[in-house]
């Protein structure tokens, strides 16, 4: 990994505007522990225009962020809140991705003092499916713990979630469409 990331940190020398290359350093770095670099270079991808590299970027941070707040017991809030904004601001891009709704819900739980015996799925990337056993990482926890919710709960309660943002997003939209007098043309 040590290569991997010393690799994508020389190829940002030839490429420094392209997303991709902030990207996979960011990752790279993630993987290999190295947790300042990581938040320096996804914070950049996840400014990226693409929107593939941007959820990728922003699933990673939000990842970044529950690792830190399991290790930073003073500022532990503040990390929890800030990887769920980066899962919030994810899903918007890609709604229908579970591992981000299911680490959102850990944010959310741990934040409003659930419990913190569960772990974020490792490993980078945000795009597929969450990695098999046996691929290197792990994945959210299949069985709940004591006093936590199923995955049946959670993925309810993110769907009510899902359902509240929409309509939020349709309540603005709606807003911002010219009021037309009934009864006169608007062509």
């Amino acid at each position: 990994m040590t290569r991997a990331r010393a690799a994508y940190l020389a190829e940002l020398t030839h490429r420094r505007q392209d997303d991709t290359a902030w990207y996979n350093a960011g990752t790279a770095a993630l993987a290999g522990g190295d947790l300042e670099t990581a938040q320096q270079a996804l914070a950049r991808a996840a400014a990226s225009l693409e929107p593939d590299i941007r959820f990728r970027a922003l699933y990673n941070l939000g990842l970044l962020a529950l690792r830190v707040a399991g290790a930073d017991t003073v500022n532990r809030d503040a990390h929890l809140a800030e990887a769920e904004r980066a899962y919030r601001e994810a899903l918007l891009l890609n709604p229908h991705h579970l591992p981000a709704k299911w680490n959102l819900e850990l944010a959310v739980r741990r934040r409003g003092g659930g419990s913190s015996r569960n772990t974020p799925p490792s490993g980078g990337g945000g795009g597929g499916a969450p990695p098999q056993s046996g691929q290197g990482g792990s994945s959210a926890p299949s069985t709940p713990a004591a006093g936590a919710l199923s995955q049946a709960q959670a993925e309810q309660i993110l769907r009510s979630i899902g359902q509240q943002e929409v309509q939020t997003r349709r309540d603005r939209a709606g807003r911002q469409r010219r009021v037309v007098e009934p009864g006169v043309k608007d062509w």
